[in-house]
């Protein structure tokens, strides 16, 4: 099924988006593997024996997920597969906050910054998991060269946009500490 032309940048910048996400992630993942497979232990959600199986599985995924996109290829699966990846990541951090277990980093790597687990990290890979399925709309790539450049840009804008934000994310809990703690010290 292809949908209205008009809709290919759009997808195409979602896209892009979710493929930078993915491509930072396995990017940061593969830098810092051995913290990354505390992470994945920290979640508490495999059994031992599982945990370093899928802490040098999740990088690979991510770069064939963000390749693919980016490249278009092999549609639909890279846009159902990244979706289900939010999905799975977004369940994982839900249940752990749930289980009250918000001081673990959330795994992402995509800053230098630590993000802990927070609400906001859930919705944001749900938001991006539903974007993934606007994006399921169009299997087309937009014709015009300028809507292509567009489609790809807009992603890239959404993506430095998403990387401000997670900044910003990352040093609210420690500003809101030091904030705290400053005001008992306060006679």
């Amino acid at each position: 099924m292809n949908a209205h032309p008009a809709i290919a940048p759009y997808a195409l910048a979602i896209r892009t988006l979710v493929s930078l996400v993915f491509l930072t992630g396995a990017y940061g993942k593969l830098r810092h593997g051995v913290p990354f497979q505390g992470v994945v232990a920290n979640y508490r959600l495999l059994p031992d024996a599982m945990v370093a199986p899928t802490a040098y599985l999740i990088p690979p995924v991510e770069l064939l997920l963000g390749a693919t996109l980016l490249l278009g290829l092999a549609f639909p699966w890279p846009d159902l597969g990244a979706a289900a990846l939010l999905l799975l990541f977004a369940l994982a951090m839900g249940i752990n906050l749930r289980r009250g277990r918000r001081h673990i980093d959330c795994g992402c790597f995509q800053s230098a910054l630590k993000q802990t687990l927070s609400w906001t990290l859930v919705m944001r890979n749900v938001v991006l998991a539903l974007l993934m399925g606007v994006a399921l709309l169009s299997n087309d790539a937009p014709h015009d060269p300028l809507a292509l450049m567009n489609g790809y840009l807009a992603g890239a804008v959404l993506f430095i946009i998403l990387q401000a934000l997670g900044i910003l994310w990352s040093i609210s809990p420690a500003w809101r500490r030091a904030v705290r703690s400053s005001a008992r010290a306060v006679p």
